[in-house]
């Protein structure tokens, strides 16, 4: 069965994992004040299966479509932001797997992931490598084991994970793993075709993960470092097509905690201001319930989230049709191919060809939420204050962290580029594909 074949639905997911969401709900005010690490919520989360959701049912997964997974992913955000964001990067090691070209490949690690082992990300350097290049290297030691030295940061989720998956520069001893079928690349990654994913176990002697990271916000994700030194490298995967789906579904699910920052936001203020009584010299003694000003914001930021949260559901279904028509072009494969723009070559109207427009469309899409989103979210967390008295600024209540948390989301990938990329398709007829890799310009 591909994994375009749905085993579950969202209804069946929201209600399967809601009492493990309200648990993870109940301790997160606590955890954020304390800046005590999510390890048991995130340990309630794995048995509960949250990890197999994206998993295809004929390997134990839930099997869950794109825009199942990104309502879900919302609705953890809502309650958690780290932990969701710890849970988002599980779920990008599951689609890395999924576009793997080697069947035996894909069975061994979907298997280990329905059976409830996560991996967190290690995909950027803080400092140093040019774009699209990588200073973490991959080598053979004398008896021929995969060995892998460098030093990885922004490693969200990997200091609680089994397994941490870092981009690698490889040696000229070490073969690259087979790439799924895919397009040209941009100049960035042509220019380096040494690259692959390396599989590491994160508790090993040569493997240090650090609970270093300093923002202000996401302060609980242990996105930090990871250092290696010639650590044990279980498996090399390829890296996908920078034009294909594996970044868009990295990018869409970063809009899916944007967005439940942004429900939690709105939730907590309307929560505030149905409670509130006291009022302001200036408001007309009306209660904040009662205060048509005062609704009349609570409606727009309701308006708002509705449509930041449309967005990222919309970003899903797109990326559903695209790899749907990407299935019907194959016959039997048993995972997800990583399909890529004009992956065909002449536009004869195949499955092929239909898949590459669907997925350009997704791209778009995506890309348009990506502007948006965040711009909605941030908007929400600043402006339910208006609704609220200076009380509402409080530590007590913690209201800040829905700004402090949309901010470093949003500051992961600037709208801005998004945008430029989004207007310069809508102008030029150029189709936007991303670096896979951050760098020193």
């Amino acid at each position: 069965m591909t994994s375009t074949v749905h085993a579950t639905h969202y209804r069946d997911l929201a209600g399967r994992f809601a009492p493990a969401f309200e648990d993870v709900a109940r301790g997160e005010p606590a955890r954020e004040a304390g800046r005590h690490l999510p390890f048991a919520a995130l340990e309630q989360l794995r048995s509960a299966g949250l990890g197999a959701v994206t998993v295809p049912a004929d390997f134990g997964g839930a099997g869950a479509g794109q825009e199942d997974m990104l309502r879900l992913l919302m609705d953890l955000a809502a309650v958690d932001a780290n932990t969701a964001h710890l849970v988002r990067s599980h779920l990008s090691f599951v689609e890395h797997v999924l576009a793997q070209p080697d069947e035996a490949l894909r069975t061994r690690w979907l298997e280990r992931a329905a059976d409830g082992e996560l991996a967190g990300s290690a995909l950027s350097e803080a400092r140093g490598p040019a774009l699209g290049e990588m200073d973490t290297t991959v080598s053979r030691d004398d008896g021929g084991r995969l060995r892998i030295s460098g030093r990885k940061y922004y490693t969200t989720g990997s200091i609680f994970a089994t397994w941490t998956l870092a981009t690698a520069r490889l040696d000229d001893g070490v073969p690259v793993p087979g790439r799924p079928r895919r397009s040209h690349q941009n100049s960035a990654t042509d220019g380096a075709q040494r690259l692959a994913l390396a599989v590491v176990r994160v508790r090993q002697p040569r493997a240090l993960a650090k609970d270093d990271w300093d923002g202000f916000g996401q302060r609980l994700t242990g996105t930090g470092t990871v250092e290696f030194n010639r650590a044990g490298v279980e498996e090399l995967l390829a890296l996908p097509p920078a034009d294909g789906h594996v970044p868009l579904h990295h990018e869409a699910t970063l809009m899916a905690l944007l967005a439940g920052v942004g429900r939690a936001a709105l939730r907590d203020g309307v929560d505030q201001t149905r409670r509130r009584r006291r009022s302001p010299n200036t408001a007309g003694g009306l209660t904040p319930r009662e205060d048509d000003q005062l609704l009349g914001i609570i409606g727009e930021l309701s308006a708002q989230q509705a449509t930041a949260e449309e967005l990222v559901r919309a970003a899903g279904r797109d990326l559903d049709e695209a790899l749907a028509l990407a299935a019907a072009g194959r016959d039997g494969e048993g995972g997800r191919a990583a399909v890529g723009k004009d992956a065909g070559g002449d536009d004869d109207g195949s499955d092929e060809d239909a898949a590459a427009a669907a997925l350009r469309r997704a791209a778009l899409t995506a890309h348009r939420a990506h502007v948006m989103v965040p711009r909605l979210v941030l908007d929400t967390c600043t402006r339910i204050f208006d609704t609220l008295g200076a009380s509402a600024t409080s530590t007590e209540l913690q209201l800040d962290r829905h700004w402090r948390n949309a901010r470093t989301l949003a500051s992961h990938d600037p709208a801005a580029f998004m945008a430029r990329m989004v207007g310069d398709w809508e102008v030029n007829g150029t189709a936007p594909v991303p670096y896979l890799s951050t760098g020193t310009a």
